[in-house]
């Protein structure tokens, strides 16, 4: 009974043995198809890559070309940015400086004007000063030349007026221009003229006998003589040293 029962485990473990026999020669069988399939599957997925691959490495090739081009484009838009920001920097500088250079220019100008103007400020009253002094010296020679006349004009002039005619060998000169500005210093004095005889213009009026005739062409003296003259004409003449120390007398 007991080897009976040992002969039939046996037998059941050897069933058991064929079965799992068998069930693995099912399965590798089952992997054996599986991995013809996908050998199958994956020869067919490269042979259509194969296919394939030229339209796609030509897209790929487009599109690295593009890529490129893209890139080259903003690359430009970018330099042209540069370019445009670094133009804009010059031509700031650029009006800058032209803007420094015309502001020194117009200082500079108006530096100049102003000096020309004072200048010509300076020059306009030292000209001013300098032609008021010239008239005023030409004013004291007019009166000191007016006080001074020539004989052959004295009956050009107007009013009544006396003329000492002198000669300057007469000893008593100096005494007769002494009372003449004596008489002048007063306000309401006459107007008293000197002529010299010594003078060019008058020598040709001193003569060895006198004519005191109002034709100046004819009138001569032989010295020292005092004159009156009223409306272009000669009305009185002293001639000696008594009768015109009197006259200048009377007048002062």
């Amino acid at each position: 009974m007991a080897e009976n029962k040992k002969n039939s485990k046996k037998g059941k473990a050897s069933t058991n043995k064929v079965k799992n026999v068998k069930t693995n020669v099912k399965t590798t069988k089952k992997t054996s198809t599986t991995n013809n399939k996908a050998k199958k599957k994956n020869n067919t997925t490269n042979s259509e890559l194969k296919k394939v691959s030229p339209k796609i490495l030509e897209e790929e090739k487009n599109i690295k070309e593009n890529s490129k081009q893209t890139e080259n484009v903003i690359k430009t838009e970018k330099e042209k940015k540069a370019n445009l920001k670094q133009a804009r920097k010059q031509l700031y500088y650029s009006n800058k400086n032209e803007n420094d250079e015309f502001s020194k220019l117009f200082k500079i100008v108006l530096i100049v004007t102003l000096i020309i103007i004072v200048f010509y400020g300076v020059t306009v009253v030292v000209t001013k000063k300098a032609e008021e002094a010239t008239k005023e010296a030409n004013s004291q020679k007019v009166e000191i030349q007016y006080d001074s006349i020539m004989i052959g004009s004295m009956l050009n002039i107007n009013g009544s007026f006396y003329v000492l005619i002198e000669d300057i060998d007469d000893i008593r000169l100096s005494e007769y221009t002494t009372m003449i500005q004596t008489i002048k210093a007063n306000d309401d004095a006459p107007t008293v003229y000197t002529a010299d005889l010594s003078s060019t213009f008058n020598k040709a009026y001193l003569s060895d006998e006198s004519n005191y005739d109002s034709d100046m062409e004819k009138f001569k003296v032989k010295g020292t003589t005092l004159v009156k003259i009223e409306d272009h004409e000669i009305v009185d003449v002293y001639d000696n040293y008594d009768d015109i120390i009197k006259k200048l007398d009377e007048l002062d």
